[in-house]
């Protein structure tokens, strides 16, 4: 799926290759087109993805990477979102707020879907900029994410979870996006451009020397670690195949990454042993082959060196499935939804100023690991994006609901009740070490 790497346009026929994915914001791809965004104060090539032509685009996918390698210029993509398939100049020209919530639960006509409208709170408090790509460490104490709440490339940051003290962690000049905490809480790995192209780091959590971990001409993005701590899987943009693949590598020995399939943005399982065979999980997301190839969750097995046993966990034709996130007991998965609204067509040759806003439309649901007990979470007008799931049940998730593109969180508690639905054993699938449902906290 080389769209990402060969849609824009910043003035020059080799920078499309460029707008392949992240900076001011982080990671999502759907259905679309890919344009930049000269705005000094986003700093960066925007990438909208609804659907995936690799096979048509990969000449110049082989051209663009030609181009690219003899220049030092760091590459600037965004990975943020989608965009609904229909010109950007359509999108509404004020910032969309959600309906308030209202802590009650129903079901589609129609579908066994139930909505769960939940009390949700501000976590981070950027005026200007934008706050995304929020991990939190095992323990639910910190939150580590990107902002652009200081200057026009993304750092990452941390905070405790309740308060609004920030601590930089990265600085330089380049982006630093995608962070994820190791199960000890002691290292960060992430993404940056700082060489180049986009490659894997690690850091130690308090900031300072990071160690590289991946180094090829192409791009590698979002690592998540293995439950151990002591492997990261990621997705990397294939020279030769021009697809999202999914890697493997060690972290002690890097330069031997495992092959274990394609994809877009895996997260591992943060329980092991919860496959077949003893094999550890990976949930990533996969676009259709056929049709208007929106993308679809998915997950495969991996164990011993070898992935097996691809397993489609939900997808509609009509809607891309991203950014799906793991629960800490890996019995739930939390991701966002698109409406596919239309053909990619629309946007073909689009370049030039794009908003820096998130999509107009982008809802926030779970579902059981299973593909069952599907849960409405956050919806309504705006974008809601990014989810990630502490160890308490509280899910954090991008919005832009108060003008501004920030962090906030809700509590999952009455969402997994509305999961589960009337079911004999009442104890079925619960929440690990979830909290009881607050009051309504909406700032």
């Amino acid at each position: 799926m080389n769209r990402t790497k060969t849609r824009g346009n910043s003035g020059n026929g080799n920078s499309g290759n460029r707008a392949g994915i992240l900076a001011a914001s982080s990671v999502v791809l759907l259905a679309g087109c890919a344009a930049m965004d000269p705005d000094p104060r986003v700093a960066t090539a925007r990438v909208w993805v609804l659907q995936d032509d690799t096979n048509t685009q990969r000449n110049q996918q082989t051209n663009s990477n030609a181009s690219r390698r003899a220049s030092a210029e760091p590459r600037q993509v965004d990975l943020r979102t989608t965009l609904p398939a229909e010109p950007i100049s359509t999108w509404p020209t004020s910032p969309q707020n959600h309906a308030s919530a209202t802590a009650n639960t129903h079901v589609v006509p129609g579908t066994s879907d139930r909505v769960w409208s939940p009390n949700t709170a501000r976590v981070s408090f950027s005026e200007e900029g934008a706050d995304f790509d929020p991990c939190v460490s095992r323990d639910g104490s910190k939150i580590v994410f990107a902002s652009t709440q200081h200057r026009s490339t993304a750092d990452l940051y941390i905070k405790r979870v309740n308060s609004k003290t920030v601590t930089q962690l990265t600085s330089g000049g380049s982006d630093n996006v995608m962070p994820d905490i190791s199960p000890d809480g002691e290292r960060i790995a992430f993404t940056t451009n700082r060489n180049g192209s986009w490659d894997v780091f690690v850091m130690p959590i308090t900031g300072g020397q990071a160690v590289q971990i991946t180094s090829d001409a192409t791009d590698e993005l979002h690592p998540t670690w293995s439950p151990d701590g002591t492997q990261l899987v990621y997705c990397k943009l294939g020279e030769t195949s021009g697809r999202w693949e999914m890697w493997v590598a060690e972290v002690q020995n890097p330069s031997s990454p495992t092959f274990i399939g394609y994809g877009l943005f895996p997260h591992w399982c943060p329980v092991a042993g919860t496959g077949a065979d003893n094999a550890d999980k990976i949930l990533f997301q996969l676009s259709r082959e056929r049709g208007n190839r929106t993308f679809g969750l998915w997950t495969l097995d991996f164990g011993n060196g070898i992935a097996g046993n691809p397993t489609e966990v939900c997808s509609e034709p009509s809607k891309a499935f991203i950014n799906p996130t793991w629960s800490s007991d890996g019995q739930w998965i939390c991701f966002a939804e698109i409406p596919s609204g239309g053909s990619a067509a629309a946007n073909e040759g689009l370049t030039g100023k794009t908003s820096s806003r998130l999509p107009a439309l982008a809802s926030l649901w779970m579902i059981g690991s299973d593909g069952t007990g599907k849960v409405n979470l956050v919806g309504g007008n705006g974008a809601s994006l990014m989810p990630a799931w502490g160890s308490d049940g509280t899910i954090y998730f991008v919005s832009n609901r108060g003008g501004a593109e920030n962090i906030w969180s809700l509590n999952s508690a009455g969402a997994i009740k509305a999961a589960r639905g009337p079911v004999a054993n009442p104890t079925q699938r619960p929440v690990a070490n979830a909290k009881p449902e607050a009051e309504a906290t909406e700032e």
